[in-house]
């Protein structure tokens, strides 16, 4: 009995210890659209190499309308294993909240990660409750994902990012390749 099992321990140690690896995930930028709510804002990003193994999101963003509390937030995420454009919602998302909340807590967590790279305003202590109407700016914006579970597939992603006012929604797509170093290679 113990020598039957053992040519099954042995084939599962490779997979065991590869899951316990701490892989960094490699996230590259692909595109950005924007397919909805032109009376919200109107975005002029795209995605650039910043150097051979690197790409950056460049552009401006004209919001046309002050964001309080009158809009919500939301970030979907779908993903597409093979990387065909058929994608499936994957439940990985922020639920929809108040644009308030949404800038004193989730954006609070990561806007130093924005600051050298956009114009957007800073969450202080006190918090922010309204972005006002204008031109903001991005320049040469890496990702900001850093902490990516292990359990997360890799593939072809889209992140739609939904801001939802008392007329119009206004829709962002953002897709990346999250790669461990076998995907697409």
């Amino acid at each position: 009995m113990q020598i039957e099992l053992l040519p099954l321990i042995i084939s599962i140690i490779p997979f065991v210890w590869a899951a316990t690896l701490d892989v960094i995930p490699d996230i590259t930028l692909q595109r950005i659209v924007q397919p909805t709510g032109f009376g919200i804002m109107k975005t002029n990003l795209r995605v650039a190499k910043y150097n051979r193994t690197c790409a950056v999101l460049n552009g401006t963003i004209d919001t046309l309308v002050t964001f309080d509390n009158t809009f919500t937030f939301q970030m979907k995420t779908a993903y597409s294993r093979i990387g065909n454009n058929q994608f499936n919602e994957y439940p990985m998302k922020l639920a929809e909240q108040p644009f308030c909340h949404f800038m004193n807590e989730s954006y609070r967590t990561f806007q130093d990660k924005l600051r050298d790279s956009t114009n957007l305003p800073q969450v202080g202590p006190e918090g922010i409750c309204s972005i006002p109407a204008g031109h903001y700016w991005f320049k040469h914006l890496r990702h900001t994902l850093d902490n990516i579970p292990s359990v997360v597939p890799e593939g072809y992603w889209r992140l739609t990012f939904l801001m939802s006012g008392p007329v119009e929604v206004s829709e962002i797509q953002v897709y990346v390749i999250l790669s461990r170093g076998t995907f697409g290679k």
